[in-house]
């Protein structure tokens, strides 16, 4: 006796894995993709610059930072400062925490983080003093990996408040006119230079 269940179950499953393949080929089912390290970047440039954006936060506790002063970050005359450090040096530093702001799309994230959802980097201001002007701060990076790596960051976060930072520097080529160090027309200036930490690896308050 044929069981005609077992049949038309058999060819339903045919049909739906066919059906999922049309669907899979034709483009109307969007599988999500993770970002990659390089972010959405498509120059070798930009993309060496989300590949260090995106380095890891966890860092060996027998690696030690070398002490970077903010005044050499920030110092009181504009100067080209486009080749005095490296990408990637592992530094320390101590500053004000002027301000800070979640971010949202962004190239290194593919365009996917959203402030609401606060799932992307935070900028910090830092300056030589209180209430400093964003013109004469650095920006320090907290990426999405210190957020899951320090769940309680935001903690961290206090208007005015001195702090030590750790991490890697990075020359943001992409803000050159819009840092006092780098800018020609200088109309819309938010930060002092190119140099950023960025991502930071840790966070004190003093």
């Amino acid at each position: 006796m044929i069981n005609f269940g077992l049949c038309f179950g058999g060819v339903f499953t045919v049909i739906k894995q066919a059906l999922l393949i049309v669907l899979l080929v034709s483009g109307n089912i969007a599988i999500a993709q993770p970002c990659p390290k390089w972010g959405d970047a498509t120059t070798p440039e930009k993309k060496q610059l989300n590949i260090f954006k995106n380095a890891s936060v966890r860092v060996s506790a027998s690696r030690t930072p070398e002490d970077l002063p903010l005044n050499k970050l920030i110092t009181s005359r504009k100067r080209k400062d486009k080749g005095l450090f490296m990408d990637g040096a592992y530094v320390i530093t101590e500053g004000w925490l002027v301000s800070f702001e979640e971010e949202g799309p962004e190239s290194c994230n593919c365009q996917k983080a959203t402030k609401k959802k606060k799932n992307g980097d935070v900028h910090m201001y830092v300056g030589l003093k209180k209430n400093a002007a964003k013109k004469d701060c650095i920006v320090v990076e907290i990426t999405p990996e210190f957020k899951k790596k320090n769940p309680d960051y935001a903690t961290l976060l206090e208007e005015n408040t001195k702090i030590r930072i750790t991490g890697f520097l990075l020359y943001d080529f992409l803000h050159e006119n819009a840092a006092t160090n780098s800018c020609s027309a200088c109309t819309n200036v938010w930060r002092r230079t190119c140099w950023e930490i960025h991502p930071v690896t840790e966070i004190e308050k003093l």
